[in-house]
């Protein structure tokens, strides 16, 4: 008996560790396309951030006819915030959280959280930083 209980508590986590990553589709809100972002502030802190994550949510955001302008003063006035967070290496994130919040009343109006594991270490291994920025993005303006 204490071997089968072993072998299933074995077996279970094994199987959570071979669970997907990339976008948490329970903690998705995408943006509502009614909302007609064109321009949007990119604020964060990119440290512990890949070196080039705001050049390649830029170039996401642009996918998506989305101009995005890098903001570090808090007295820009914006209409749309990306306010994000992202913890990685230099070339790749592990977990990532971006908000699109109304400039106007800091309101969310869409979130989108990431975790590099399982099968998503296979992809990121051939599509890159900019293939987690695309994937993030994508999701968060999957409306538009």
């Amino acid at each position: 008996m204490k071997k089968l209980v072993l072998s299933l508590c074995g077996a279970l986590f094994l199987l959570s560790g071979c669970s997907n990553g990339g976008v948490d589709e329970d903690a998705l809100t995408a943006v509502d396309k009614n909302q007609n972002i064109r321009q949007i502030c990119i604020k964060g802190s990119t440290r512990g951030a890949p070196d080039d994550f705001m050049d390649s949510l830029i170039a996401s955001l642009k996918k998506k006819n989305i101009i995005g302008e890098r903001v570090k003063d808090n007295r820009t006035v914006c209409n749309h915030i990306l306010s994000f967070s992202a913890k990685g290496n230099r070339n790749i994130i592990a977990r990532a959280r971006l908000r699109v919040l109304s400039g106007i009343n800091n309101q969310p109006l869409g979130s989108v959280s990431y975790k590099l594991k399982g099968e998503e270490k296979d992809r990121v291994a051939q599509v890159g930083l900019q293939g987690q920025t695309d994937l993030m993005v994508n999701q968060l303006f999957k409306n538009y």
